[in-house]
Order: structure tokens, then sequence, then C-alpha cells
């Protein structure tokens, strides 16, 4: 099970279509600039992009120079339709890496005698000790700052882990679960994405400085950079919402595909604590104070240095790009921001993704532009807009830009047809025997010391899923721990024997863009009793993991 990975595509319908017949807000910009980017064109495919990527609302806002024009689409809320503007708050997702980042550059580049030892080739098990250790000696010694947050541990992303934290669990002890979980790659063998990375430096800020990420960020980056309606708290998010005429928070969506083909609303309880991979709250006006920090990076003002945007923005490990506007060219990870070269600028910037919201932050440091998106639903509307803006900005020819929503419906049609050929794809030798025991003997709880619990029940449902070319065998359903978040779920499909076929969601079931396929196998003891499940919980890694059955 892993959360977003990538923008998504998916299909329109009339309904939404209909929500999204509306009249563009009045965009919010500063009353010198004398480029209007929001042009009736630009209106145009932001609407018929949002339309065919089912986009309920969208805020842009774009960053030219000393200028800022800022502008929302669409419904914050489709209950209510609360229209969409330049303040409406958005969970920000890994767009947090970045701040988590520079919050670790000033303690490296402090006066202070506190941090002197600290710089960032510092081994995270210096700061952590024993609260730091991995199921390697050699990468649990070795790790250091700069190779957390360039994504270079070997370590997958395991995001289970945490997703299916039974209630609230401090930094602390999510970082101590790490060394029951295995590493995917020797240390700076490749990149590869982790967010538990982002948590242990999190911790690690939390423990030198004896602060929390949110006085950390709120009183070293927000305020001095005047970013007064950017929280690192949902809390209080919502109450600065509840107390304002002006702000709302939008409300998070996952489209149902297989029932209702409608949204769904994402409840605040499915969303995960904040932490330094992830849980940023903000809105795109303040996240143009963002980007200009990093367009002036000599302002002597900054709370963030020069040295640091230069490490930060710097390749500090090669990056794959073969589905982007980079693909055959030069892409990198920094430290909590990506970049790469498009039509010879480079573009630095992040995604987010997390629970029916999405932001994408870009900027072009050497023509002082930047653009940032956030949205209230999974799809790859953002960049789909964010490269027309960006081509707009540099007049790209039209037979020169890159196809960003081809490329999203290539990639749709393509997962599709993965899961449609998931039983040939990880059984593609199998036989037909029934499970050894009857289906009840099956049912239980399972528990893992990094993943945690689950319970499996038999499902009465035993018809095909609406385009999981899995037939109606046998199922099982697979239910997370109390208290998890973002509403993981997986239904086992029984394959031959012991071996089943586990597909896994995060939210309605039937999405392309959050389902996994993914190997499952009981363990019959010799008293003839279930005793364990093998699943491959992380699908980076061929390895099935064992959850012992505990009741």
């Amino acid at each position: 099970m892993r959360l977003l990975a990538s923008f998504c595509f998916a299909a329109p319908t009339p309904v939404l279509a209909k929500w999204l017949d509306f009249l563009p807000q009045q965009p919010l910009s500063n009353p010198h600039d004398t480029h209007q980017p929001f042009t009736k064109d630009l209106d145009t495919f932001i609407n018929a992009t949002m339309t065919e990527f089912l986009t309920p609302g969208m805020s842009i806002a774009i960053v030219n120079a000393n200028t800022t024009s800022a502008k929302g689409y669409g419904y914050a809320n489709l209950a209510t339709q609360e229209p969409m503007t330049p303040r409406t708050l958005f969970l920000a997702g890994s767009t947090t890496k970045s701040f988590t980042a520079t919050a670790i550059s000033q303690l490296v580049y402090s006066n202070a005698s506190d941090y002197a030892d600290i710089d960032w080739t510092t081994k995270l098990v210096a700061l952590l000790r024993e609260d730091f250790v991995l199921q390697d000696e050699y990468a649990t010694n070795h790790i250091s700052l700069i190779d957390a947050l360039s994504h270079r541990t070997g370590m997958p992303r395991h995001d289970t882990s945490w997703v299916n934290q039974p209630g609230p669990v401090d930094l602390k002890e999510r970082v101590r679960q790490l060394r029951y979980l295995p590493l995917h790659r020797e240390l700076r063998e490749a990149w590869e994405y982790c967010n538990l990375m982002f948590h242990v430096v999190a911790h690690a800020l939390e423990t030198v400085t004896r602060s929390s990420m949110t006085e950390l960020l709120r009183n070293r980056i927000w305020k001095p950079l005047g970013m007064l309606e950017t929280f690192f708290d949902l809390t209080d998010a919502l109450a600065y919402a509840e107390s304002s005429d002006e702000v709302t928070m939008a409300t998070g969506y996952l489209y149902d595909n297989l029932t209702s083909h409608s949204y769904v609303a994402v409840p605040w309880s499915d969303l995960p604590p904040a932490d330094g991979a992830g849980g940023v709250v903000s809105n795109v006006q303040d996240y143009t104070r963002w980007i200009q920090t990093f367009l002036n990076p000599f302002n002597t003002s900054s709370p963030v240095s020069a040295e640091a945007i230069e490490m930060m923005t710097s390749a500090h490990m090669p990056r794959p790009a073969t589905i982007s506007p980079y693909a055959g060219g030069k892409a990198w990870y920094g430290l909590g921001l990506e970049g790469g070269v498009y039509k010879d600028v480079e573009v630095i910037g992040h995604g987010g993704a997390i629970n029916g919201y999405m932001t994408a932050m870009y900027w072009i440091p050497e023509r002082e532009f930047g653009v940032v998106i956030m949205q209230n639903t999974y799809s790859l509307a953002p960049n789909v807009v964010l490269w027309k803006i960006i081509d707009d900005f540099l007049e790209t020819a039209e037979a020169e830009r890159y196809d960003m929503a081809g490329a999203a419906r290539k990639m749709q049609a393509e997962k599709l047809a993965e899961m449609d050929q998931a039983r040939n794809r990880l059984y593609p030798e199998r036989g037909d025997l029934d499970p050894a025991l009857p289906l009840p003997e099956y049912e239980g709880r399972y528990t893992h010391p990094a993943y945690h619990n689950f319970t499996i029940s038999r499902t009465t449902d035993s018809s095909p899923q609406d385009g999981d070319g899995l037939g109606a065998s046998p199922r099982l359903q697979v239910t997370p721990s109390v208290g998890a978040y973002g509403n993981i779920s997986a239904t086992m499909h029984h394959v031959s024997g012991e071996h089943w076929l586990t597909v896994t969601s995060m939210g309605p079931a039937g999405s392309w863009l959050t389902d996994e396929a993914v190997k499952a196998r009981f363990e019959v003891g010799v008293k003839g009793k279930v005793t364990g499940l093998w699943l491959q919980v992380e699908p980076a890694i061929p390895d099935m993991a064992l959850l012992e059955r505990v009741a």
C-alpha cells in the first residue's frame, strides 16, 4: 500500500461539467503589475482541463519578478458551492519537505554554539542515537542529513507504516519503527522516494532544538516571510478559517469509480498528523512569498540564506524522469526540492499530494518566474495547467510543447491494463487449487511491528469489481488498524492454494491512481491452523512481510 506517488488522469462526467459551469473568480494582483497572465484563453484552458480531469476546485498564483497574480477556479466545497479563492487553504503535502530542509539549513549555517557540530554530512545516528536504528548496520551508521533530504538512503516508501498507525503516535515512535522495515537498495545507490526519512529529520530537528516543528517553522520561517496563513497543524488552520470572513478551508475529495461515480468528501479524521514529509496547510497567496524567497537568494533579510538555497536546489542525486517534461534530459533531486532542465532553463520546485489535496509549486530562477497551483482532488490537472503557463511564459512554439495531458492519458491506459492483467503479471504460472481451509478459518487479526494491525474477514460480495479483471474468485476483506489514516483498505482475491492477489486502495476502491495489486500468501501451521499472512506491503520490494496472526 502506498500514498499517491504521481499525478493522475480521469474521465469527465456531466455532473462535474455542470459544477464547473461558473464565472471565474476575480484575480488578486499587484496593482503595479502591467502583465496579467490570466487571459480569457488561459481561463478557457483551465476550465476545460478541470472538466476533463475531474477537478472541482483549483487556486493558482503566478510570480513574475516582483509582481504576483492569483485566481481561484471552481469550488472549495461542492455541497455548499463555496467558491475557490487565492486565500483558500489546502493541505500542501510534500511541499512541506522544502520547509524541513530549510529548518535544517538554519542549524547548519547557524553561528550558535549549540549547533556547531552540525553540517550537511552529520549522521542521523549522531543526532538521535538509539532512536535511529535500521536493519543494516552500515546504513544506520552512515546515513547523513544530506542523504535523508535527497532520497538516497536506500529505504523505500513504506508508507503503510505511518498511514496504518493505530491512533496518535509521536515522531519518536515512528522513527523507532524503522528497525523493522527492510531497505531496498544500498546507501547512495539510487534515488528512491521515502517520506519516512523526512520524519527522521523532523525528529532530529525537534530533538536538537528542543522545539516543536510547529514552533520552528512558524517562528523561524513563516513569520519572517509574512506567511501568516500557513500552518503546521490542521486544527490551527481550521480555527483560523472559522474565525475569518475571507479564508476558508477547502474540502478534499476522492472519486468513487465503482459505485456512486461521484466525489466523496475526505473527513478530517482521515488526514494524517503533520510531520517533516507533509503536513503544511497554506494557500497560493502565501506560497508566492515562498517562491519569491528562492527567486531572490541574496536578500539579506530572508530567513533562508543564499548558501541554503544553493544547496537545496543543486543536484544531489540524479532522478528518473521518464514521464515528465524533462524526459530524455537532466533531472535531479536537491534537498527537499527537485529540479530539471526544460527548454534550456532550470526548473525547480516540488509537488504534493495527500488525501484528496494536491499542490504543484515550480519556478525558473534565471527568469524570476514561478507558479503555484493547489486543488482539492487527485488529478493531473495541476501539472497540465502548470506546464501550459510555463510554456506560455517561455513562448514555446505549440509543436515543441510537452503534451502533459497526452502523457496522462497514456499513463492511465497503461495502469488500467496493468491492473487488468494483475493475476497474469504476478502469478504467470499458477495452479487451480482450492484454499486448504474453509474461508472462515482465515478470518482474524494479523500484526506486524511496523505495518501494525490488519483484520481479515469474509466479504459477501462475490461479483467482479468493475474493471478489476479478477473475476468472481473467493474474496476476503482487509481492514486497517482502528484509527488508521487515509481510509486504506484491501480486497484479497484467491489465486491458487494459499496464494492470493491483494488489491489495495486509499479512499474509494477502483481508482487507477491509488490502487495497487500485490501478492499475498497465508501460512498454515502443522496443526492445520492459519498462523500468519505473508503480504507484499511495500510494492517496491518483491519480498513479502510476515504478519503474525494474533486473534
